[in-house]
């Protein structure tokens, strides 16, 4: 459970300290990630049952996968946002520090279902799953 928290908190620092790339703008593709990552806070906070447990990593899972290309790209397009210290991004992204930091308690909260439900294999295979879709965004 540790692990999995820990990669996710490294991710959604990932994901703030990078932008997108392409026709995007970093507040395109953040808000894209935000919105995704709200889609699985809320399907967690519904799960009620390994299975659902399941259906939430997997389906976040497969949409962290499409967004790595963007990401990455506004990576390459916007490298000074690279490495911002303290997990933040510049003050002119001001509104996209503060929709992540209104997300944090409800990560931390989702952990709880993890807990109840991380020793189920399926769980643990989803959560391989989802550790992979986040290595490509290395």
């Amino acid at each position: 459970m540790k692990r999995l928290f820990s990669v996710l908190t490294i991710i959604s620092l990932f994901l703030i300290l990078s932008a997108c790339g392409g026709g995007d703008t970093p507040e395109s593709v953040m808000n894209g990630y935000f919105n995704i990552l709200e889609d699985y806070l809320n399907d967690m906070e519904k799960a009620d049952s390994a299975d659902d447990i399941v259906g939430a990593i997997e389906t976040f899972s497969d949409k962290m996968k499409a967004l790595a290309p963007r990401m990455k790209a506004i990576m390459e397009k916007h490298p000074e946002l690279k490495g911002m210290k303290g997990g933040k991004l510049p003050e002119e992204y001001k509104e996209l520090n503060d929709r992540m930091q209104k997300l944090m308690p409800r990560m931390i909260g989702v952990f709880g279902k993890m807990m109840k439900y991380g020793n189920d294999p399926k769980v643990k295979e989803a959560q391989g799953k989802l550790q992979e879709a986040m290595s490509s965004f290395e």
